[in-house]
């Protein structure tokens, strides 16, 4: 079942899992401990947008950037997002079962539960928590694996500012590879 369940909630970070992206570029790279993946969305279906405390907000359109951190000894995934004029736009972090590299391509295993950061207050919070009960429940995840994912998620929410990742200039890696 475990095994299972890792191939089927396995991510590429060098692929979308979005319906509206048509076209984009990625570039892999990798430092000490973490890959980083960036992605600049060339075309389009339509914006990708995130309620955010009841307002839409466009996370990604044609021209915007995605720079994807992928920590090899942790059990996160972080994507900060940046407009086609390479300004920030926010960040959002996935929990994960395992993170790891095949075919030289970084992935990570979605635990469901997110980590959504509002700019607007500087506010972070969790999300998809009913669908990590909701897997719990139907026996798709263990209680070890529910637990570890809010166990992460809590440190992660106490720590972010201290987070070495977090200290990483991703618009560096825009800008070298872009």
């Amino acid at each position: 079942m475990r095994k299972r369940y890792i191939e089927m909630k396995k991510k590429f970070t060098t692929n979308t899992y979005m319906k509206e992206a048509v076209k984009y570029d990625t570039v892999v790279t990798n430092e000490d401990d973490y890959y980083i993946t960036i992605k600049r969305y060339r075309k389009m279906n339509g914006k990708f947008t995130l309620n955010i405390n009841g307002k839409e907000k466009v996370y990604i359109d044609e021209g915007y950037f995605v720079v994807e951190i992928t920590p090899l000894y942790e059990n996160y995934n972080i994507r900060f997002y940046f407009n086609d004029k390479k300004e920030y736009i926010d960040y959002y972090i996935d929990i994960t079962l395992k993170n790891g590299v095949e075919y030289k391509i970084p992935y990570y295993v979605d635990l469901y539960l997110d980590i959504v950061h509002d700019n607007n207050g500087d506010k972070n919070f969790f999300s998809d928590e009913d669908e990590l009960l909701d897997a719990l429940n139907k026996k798709m995840i263990s209680k070890k694996d529910y637990e570890l994912a809010y166990r992460v998620g809590n440190k992660l929410l106490k720590s972010l500012k201290d987070n070495k990742y977090f200290n990483i200039n991703a618009l560096d890696y825009i800008n070298r590879f872009f």
